[in-house]
């Protein structure tokens, strides 16, 4: 697939919006409207009860997101955003007062609340402080203490656009026998990412964003570590082993990570998701991080040129779609740009801007030439 293929494929690129705010929520392809369509239409008609058609849907999903992942299929499992997936993992764990848990100074909330609501049982959270608008692995190797039990952090920082990193933060967690947790929800698909050789425990994600795909359709990656230590707060009919004998009995557990999908899920969403990693795939993950890192790179040089403070790492390596900087009056700014129909965003007294791959460059400078104009 041509990249103009693909952008023919979002039908907000035919008038004279610029939509640069994918970061917050992206807008859906006719690929993922017209596969929700077809499953609704179907669910209308003859396929009235989804099963097992459905079943096999959310199993090709499954096995999709393995590959973007590079995990077992069989340890992910959906849930309804990255919130809930990390709730999962915090409600899970045996916890005793003193046991620590390490976070940063530049985390989304989804990544701090869950872990926050533990304080009330003796749980310590311990918050690294940024230096340059970064977490460095040396800092989390500094701040760990005989207590530590978890370590978790975004792939991608939602307000820096700063880019983790995750393969030596993972062998710092495994080195001293902690958990990693990860919240993948800005770096995937457009950022390469193996579970396994960055010895990710535990991953939670939603699909709204650079995924572009529907609300309220997450997913998580569990670990064997982090399946052995989790004993799940919340059981569902479709937790055990056997889901369709309906007589209530001592069930075993699902060995894999279904067993935290309790109960009928989210198959409309499922069906946009689908659509949209196919969409991923035919366009190339490759591909796709290449275009989204020139064209941040691209905004990044701009902007630095004219003399802005640009929070948002220069170096490829070290970010990837989130362009985050600073200019007088950010409001007044942010409403001129949208009155131009130009979307970006404010975060915490900063523009944002967040061009994913089927943007051009011709976005990117209108966005540019507006804001100096």
């Amino acid at each position: 697939m041509t990249h103009e293929e693909a952008r023919k494929q979002f039908p907000h690129t035919w008038s004279d919006m610029v939509y640069l705010n994918h970061a917050a929520v992206s807008p859906m392809s006719f690929r993922v409207r017209d596969a929700v369509d077809k499953y609704l239409t179907r669910r209308a008609l003859k396929g009235i009860e989804p099963y097992p058609w459905a079943q096999k849907m959310a199993l090709e999903t499954k096995q999709m997101l393995g590959t973007l992942l590079h995990a077992d299929p069989h340890q992910i499992a959906f849930v309804l955003n990255t919130s809930d997936g990390i709730n999962v993992l915090a409600s899970g764990l045996d916890w005793k007062a003193g046991d620590r848990v390490l976070l940063n100074g530049l985390e989304f909330p989804s990544n701090k609340y869950p872990f926050l609501n533990l304080q009330r049982r003796g749980v310590i959270i311990d918050i690294v402080a940024p230096k340059d608008y970064k977490i460095t692995p040396e800092q989390i190797r500094a701040a760990i203490r005989p207590e530590t039990k978890l370590v978790s952090i975004s792939f991608v920082q939602f307000l820096t656009g700063a880019r983790s990193d995750l393969h030596a933060i993972g062998a710092i967690c495994k080195a001293h026998d902690i958990l990693f947790c990860v919240d993948a929800i800005q770096g995937i698909p457009h950022s390469a990412i193996d579970v396994e050789r960055a010895n990710i425990d535990f991953l939670a994600s939603g699909s709204h964003k650079w995924l572009m795909a529907p609300e309220g359709t997450g997913f998580i990656y569990v670990g064997k570590r982090a399946q052995e230590k989790i004993h799940q707060g919340n059981l569902g009919w479709t937790s055990v082993v056997d889901p369709f004998d309906f007589v209530p009995h001592q069930e075993r557990l699902r060995p894999d990570a279904g067993r935290y999908e309790n109960g009928t899920l989210n198959f409309i969403g499922i069906a946009g998701l689908h659509a949209a990693l196919e969409f991923v795939f035919e366009f190339g993950i490759q591909e796709m991080e290449r275009q989204v890192l020139d064209l941040s790179g691209y905004l990044i040089d701009r902007l630095s040129s004219r003399g802005l403070n640009v929070l948002t790492p220069k170096d490829e390596h070290e970010h990837s779609g989130i362009v985050t900087f600073e200019m007088e009056n950010p409001d007044d700014v942010y409403e001129r740009l949208k009155s131009k129909n130009i979307i970006i965003s404010t975060r915490e007294g900063k523009l944002r801007a967040a061009p994913h791959f089927y943007c051009n460059e011709e976005d990117v400078r209108k966005l540019y030439v507006e804001l100096f104009a």
